[in-house]
């Protein structure tokens, strides 16, 4: 997977962009709020469908205009491709495939990868389960798109559900319905929950043990409300739990089971990261994750997807810096960073020098 072209207008900060990558090295060079992460927000809007930053989609648009557009062209499996978005004020965002718009996700998602790390990624040690469970579904949506019309069509009975708990009158015929069709959603993504988080942690651990020169190992563990392994036994596991707390939803209001309580703990030589590994040890874990994030999303696809860091080398010590710079070694890389002169450390390629929103490409 290689990106080649990216074209901006009105995106963010940016007005009209053309930027061409190389197939290696990319690094994005300016001062703070200059609009490198802007850059990195657009490559990744076209992996994720969504920003990276959880916000509004009306925030893409440049201060003052009604739209924006973004649009790039990249190489996969040897194919030359072509996809754009299309962002307006107050209207729905249309997506494209080779100038035809796409109208549902799942034929978006999946064509092009990515995987971005930015020092925010630390919520993934420390942060709510929510982000750990967008962190995952975002991860399993590029490699298997069917997973986000099930995510959607769940959510979607969720907020109907428990807008109906919110009413003055409950109908128990109505809330079977939601519960049957709603458990078998559930059961669904937890299984591809489970399957992805089960290969990460493969993965996983070989980067820190490699990391850390074999003196830490990296072990995730899963938790869900359900019970089973199949997906039939965890369908079954989520109707007994609707069914037992039918009186407690009612008396809430809310329904209070399903993957929306989902999470995942992630554990370096079985001691729980969040509450005992260092400073240190929390970098290495996310560093870890995001790293195998990419090695799974090669062996599950064919092959390696664009790597985004978002100023993250200057916050890693000598030893990590070399490792990962190892480790990412002959695939594509965009990298943010105030710092010019760390292009020597990272070979021949492309540097982009960002100033006001506005780009200018040269040769590292």
């Amino acid at each position: 997977m290689i990106i080649k072209k990216l074209l901006l207008r009105d995106w963010r900060n940016a007005g009209e962009t053309r930027l061409e990558f190389s197939d290696s090295v990319n690094l994005i060079c300016g001062d703070n709020a200059a609009g490198k992460t802007n850059l990195l927000e657009a490559i990744f809007f076209f992996a994720a469908g969504k920003s990276f930053r959880g916000c509004r989609e009306k925030e893409l648009i440049r201060f003052g205009c009604d739209q924006s557009a973004a649009d790039i062209e990249f190489v996969s499996g040897g194919a030359e491709k072509r996809m754009g978005v299309r962002l307006k004020k107050n209207e729905r965002r249309r997506f494209y495939r080779e100038g035809n718009e796409i109208v549902r996700m799942s034929e978006f998602l999946g064509e092009f990868r990515s995987v971005i790390f930015t020092p925010d990624h630390l919520d993934l040690v420390k942060g709510s389960p929510d982000g750990r469970r967008r962190f995952t579904d975002m991860a399993i949506c590029q490699s298997f798109p069917r997973h986000i019309a099930a995510l959607s069509e769940y959510n979607r009975l969720l907020i109907q559900k428990n807008a109906h708990l919110k009413g003055d009158i409950t109908v128990p015929e109505l809330l079977d319905v939601y519960d049957e069709r709603m458990a078998a959603l559930a059961a669904a993504i937890t299984v591809n929950r489970r399957k992805y988080l089960e290969q990460l942690e493969k993965a996983a651990r070989t980067v820190l043990d490699e990391m850390s020169e074999h003196t830490e190992q990296l072990s995730i563990m899963y938790v869900t409300q359900a019970e089973g392994y199949t997906a039939e036994e965890i369908r079954q596991s989520y109707l007994s739990m609707f069914a037992s707390k039918r009186a407690a939803e009612i008396e809430k209001r809310v329904t209070l089971c399903g993957p929306q309580k989902d999470d995942f703990f992630i554990y370096i030589n079985r001691r729980a990261v969040r509450l005992y590994g260092s400073q240190g040890q929390q970098r290495s874990a996310v560093l870890a994750l995001k790293l195998a994030e990419g090695e799974l999303s090669k062996s599950l696809t064919g092959e390696y997807p664009v790597f985004l860091l978002d100023d993250v080398l200057s916050e890693l010590d000598a030893r990590r810096r070399s490792y990962v710079l190892g480790r990412i070694s002959g695939r594509q890389v965009i990298i943010t960073g105030c710092d010019p002169g760390i292009a020597s450390a990272l070979g021949a390629g492309t540097l982009i020098t960002v100033k006001d929103g506005k780009a200018e490409c040269s040769y590292i």
